[in-house]
C-alpha cells in the first residue's frame, strides 16, 4: 500500500512536471547554440549524407539526430528541439525516484529553477544529464548484482552519453568507482564494468564514420586547459570558477535550498550516511571540481549534469524535515524557487540571469525579434523573391532565422559577417537583379556610415533587454 502511494505521488509530480515545462515553452526566444543545433537537425533531416555535420564544429550528434526525428512531426523547429530536453528531464525525475525509492528527490527536481530552466532549452545538456543518471542507476545495480545484461545496458547508456557530449567520460570513470567502492572486498567480477566501458568506446567510435571526427578533440581544447597549464597555476581558474558556481547555484537553486543541510542540522543531531549518500557525493563533487579546475568557459549548462546527485544529497536532509513537526519549513524553502520558476516561464524578458549565463536573453546571442522577422519575410516571399543578409556567418544569426525559414520558396538567408562598413556586393547584385533584399543586424554590430545607411529603410526593430536592438532593414 505504501509503495502504491509512492507511485501515485510520483504520477502527480509528473503531471505537474509536464504542465510546468510545456506551458510557455517558447517564451524565451532562440539563442545561439539552440539555433545552431536545430539548424543542424534540419539539415540532417533533409540530407541523409550530412548526418555527421555537427562534427564539423566538434559536437557529438545524438541530440541533433533525435531532433531531426521530431522535426518530422512537429512544425515549430524550436519546440521540437526543446521537447527533447523536456522528456529527458522527465526521465531524470523518474530515475531519481527509482534510485532513492523516495518521493522527495523528484519533488526537489520539479521545483528547482535550475532543472526547470534547462529542461526547456534545445541543447544537449539535459539529455547528457539523463544518460548520466541512467548510468548511475545501472552502475549501482551492476555493483550490487553483477550480470552480463546489466553490463551491456550500462555500456549502451554510457555510449549514448558519449554520443551526446564529451563530459560523459566522467560517467565511465565514476561507474567503475561505484563498482570498486561497493565491492571493495570482492573485485573478481571487475570485468563487468570494464566490459561496459568497452561497449561505450565501441559506440562512441561510430562517430569515426564522419569525416570530421578529429574535430571533437580539437574543439575540446577550446573549452579546457591542458594539464601542463593547470599545474602552473592550480588555483586559477579553480577559485574563480568555484565563485561562479556559488553565483550560479544562488540563482538557479536559491539560497533557501542551499541552506537545507543547515536547517537539518539545527533540528536533528546527525545525518544517517549510507553508500548512496557517499557515492552521490563522488558523482557531484569530482566532476564539479574537475570542471572548475580545467574549464576555460564556465556556465550553468556545463555543470548541469551534476545536479541530480546534488538533489540526492539534499533529499537526505529534506526527508527528515518532511517527516518532522517542522514540515511547514518545506513550503518556506520552496517558495522562492517557485516564484523564480514563474518568472522564468512568464517574464523571461525581465530576467536578470547570472553573468555567466546572460547570453540566453542578453547580447547578440539572444534571439529577441527573430521569429517576428521570419514571419514578415515569409509573408513577403509569397509575392516576390526575398534575399536576406544577416549578421555573422554562424550562430544566432543566420541560423536563428534559417530555422524558421527553412525550405520556404523564394526566400534565401545567408550570413555576411559582423561590423560591416558597407552593404555587401552580393546583396546589391541581388537587388539589381530584381529581388527584394533585406539586412538583419543587431544595431550595436552594424558599422555602416551615413551614406550606406541612406540606402536602407528600417522595416522592423525589436528592443532587447540590454538596450540593443535587432533591426530589419530593406535595401532601397
Amino acid at each position: 500500500m505504501i509503495k502504491n502511494k509512492k507511485y501515485l505521488y510520483l504520477g502527480i509530480i509528473l503531471v505537474f512536471y509536464f504542465l510546468s515545462r510545456l506551458i510557455n515553452l517558447n517564451s524565451l526566444p532562440v539563442f545561439g547554440d539552440e539555433a545552431i543545433y536545430v539548424r543542424w537537425a534540419q539539415i540532417i533531416k533533409s540530407v541523409d549524407t550530412l548526418r555527421f555535420i555537427p562534427l564539423t564544429d566538434g559536437k557529438q550528434p545524438l541530440f541533433m539526430w533525435l531532433n531531426a526525428i521530431l522535426l518530422k512531426f512537429i512544425a515549430d523547429p524550436l519546440i521540437a528541439g526543446r521537447l527533447i530536453s523536456v522528456f529527458a528531464g522527465a526521465g531524470i525525475l523518474i530515475l531519481l525516484f527509482l534510485i532513492t525509492d523516495n518521493i522527495v528527490t523528484p519533488f526537489i527536481y520539479l521545483l528547482l529553477p535550475f532543472s526547470f530552466f534547462f529542461d526547456r532549452l534545445a541543447t544537449a545538456d539535459t539529455l547528457l544529464s539523463f544518460f548520466g543518471v541512467l548510468s548511475f542507476y545501472l552502475s549501482l545495480r551492476l555493483a550490487k548484482k553483477p550480470s552480463l545484461d546489466l553490463s551491456m545496458l550500462l555500456g549502451v547508456s554510457l555510449g549514448l552519453a558519449w554520443l551526446t557530449k564529451s563530459p560523459a567520460i566522467y560517467f565511465i570513470v565514476l561507474s567503475l568507482v561505484n563498482f570498486v567502492l561497493f565491492r571493495k572486498n570482492n573485485l573478481k567480477k571487475i570485468y563487468f564494468p570494464l566490459l561496459s566501458a568497452f561497449i561505450a568506446l565501441v559506440i562512441y567510435n561510430i562517430l569515426r564514420l564522419g569525416p570530421a571526427f578529429s574535430q571533437i578533440a580539437l574543439r575540446n581544447k577550446d573549452y579546457i586547459w591542458p594539464l601542463t597549464e593547470i599545474l602552473k597555476h592550480p588555483l586559477d581558474p579553480l577559485i574563480p570558477h568555484l565563485h561562479d558556481t556559488f553565483t550560479i547555484y544562488h540563482f538557479y537553486l536559491t539560497l533557501p535550498v542551499l541552506l537545507i543541510p543547515l536547517l537539518y542540522l539545527i533540528f536533528k543531531k546527525h545525518v544517517k550516511f549510507n553508500f548512496l549518500f557517499l557515492i552521490s557525493g563522488f558523482w557531484f563533487l569530482l566532476p564539479l571540481l574537475a570542471n572548475a579546475a580545467m574549464a576555460k568557459v564556465f556556465t550553468g549548462r556545463y555543470i548541469l549534469f551534476v545536479l541530480p546527485y546534488l538533489i540526492i544529497l539534499l533529499s537526505f536532509f529534506l526527508q527528515a524535515i518532511f517527516n518532522s513537526q517542522y514540515f511547514y519549513l518545506v513550503v518556506l524553502i520552496f517558495l522562492l524557487p517557485v516564484i523564480r520558476i514563474i518568472h522564468l516561464s512568464m517574464s523571461p524578458y525581465t530576467l536578470s540571469l547570472p553573468q555567466t549565463d546572460s547570453g540566453y536573453n542578453l547580447g547578440w546571442t539572444s534571439g529577441w525579434g527573430i521569429k517576428d522577422c521570419a514571419k514578415y519575410l515569409i509573408d513577403r516571399s509569397h509575392s516576390v523573391n526575398v534575399i536576406v543578409g544577416t549578421e555573422g556567418y554562424f550562430g544566432t544569426l543566420p541560423d536563428g532565422l534559417q530555422i524558421y525559414t527553412n525550405q520556404i520558396p523564394q526566400l534565401t538567408v545567408f550570413g555576411v559577417g559582423i561590423d560591416i562598413t558597407e552593404i555587401p556586393d552580393k546583396l546589391v547584385d541581388a537587388y539589381q537583379h530584381g529581388d527584394e533584399v533585406y539586412l538583419l543586424f543587431n544595431a550595436s554590430r552594424l558599422k555602416l556610415n551615413s551614406s550606406e545607411l541612406s540606402k536602407l529603410t528600417l522595416i522592423r526593430s525589436f528592443l532587447k533587454p540590454d538596450g540593443d536592438r535587432l533591426n530589419l532593414y530593406k535595401l532601397l
